[in-house]
């Protein structure tokens, strides 16, 4: 009787080990999705989608990715971009992988969810007026409007000449600060053109379009006859 009991515990102590052993072996390795620059992009972004995973051994996966719970495969590739990406690319994502040639698979990723959203627009105002005299204050005010704090600002100079291509130049003095204010507290007469703003934030940073386009007009300083 001792000694069945005592191959009775070798035997289950060797099937314990085999099961340990076996588990090990089989276990499915774990994909995950990663989403650069950002989970949370703005319309008209590029976005790329890649499906990572570990798996020791495994030197070529196919890849699989779904979106929102769906059945179907919308792409086979380890990274899939969206250029440019739209809000009806939003939406939860998810990836699997296949051993190309072989029997091992891996488990189905945790979903991550991409955000789109409209490109927000600054809007920029004249303060107190667009029709100055040499020697007035004025402020050029950059507003993000229906959104968050945490804004830099940028403004720029528009000619007339490259209005049609959109091209700006950016102030030599602007101060990209955190307030949406750009003042000149003695206007001159080369203070005069048109003007636009712009805002960012973020690491890499989202930019909201250009603003609406503000003139401004310095006129010399008027002087009597007498002050001649």
């Amino acid at each position: 009787l001792f000694i069945d009991i005592i191959a009775f515990i070798y035997l289950l102590y060797y099937h314990i080990i085999f099961f340990v052993t076996c588990y090990h072996f089989t276990e499915r390795p774990k994909a995950k999705v990663s989403i650069k620059p950002d989970q949370h992009v703005f319309r008209g972004d590029t976005v790329t989608l890649r499906c990572d995973i570990d798996g020791e051994g495994v030197t070529s996966w196919q890849y699989s990715w779904y979106k929102d719970g769906s059945g179907s495969v919308f792409s086979e590739l380890q990274e899939h971009t969206f250029s440019p990406v739209t809000e009806s690319d939003a939406g939860k994502y998810f990836c699997y992988g296949a051993e190309r040639g072989g029997s091992r698979t891996s488990n189905i990723s945790d979903a991550v969810t991409l955000k789109v959203s409209d490109r927000p627009q600054a809007v920029l105002s004249v303060s107190p007026q667009k029709w100055l005299t040499e020697g007035d204050p004025v402020s050029l005010i950059c507003e993000v409007y229906s959104s968050s704090t945490g804004w830099t600002f940028s403004w720029y100079t528009l000619t007339a000449s490259s209005e049609s291509s959109n091209h700006y130049q950016l102030l030599s003095d602007s101060s990209r600060g955190a307030g949406g204010n750009y003042t000149v507290s003695s206007a001159a007469l080369n203070h005069t053109g048109v003007y636009v703003c712009r805002a960012e934030r973020g690491n890499p940073a989202y930019k909201t379009t250009y603003s609406n386009t503000q003139p401004v007009w310095v006129t010399g300083e008027f002087k009597h006859l007498n002050d001649c």
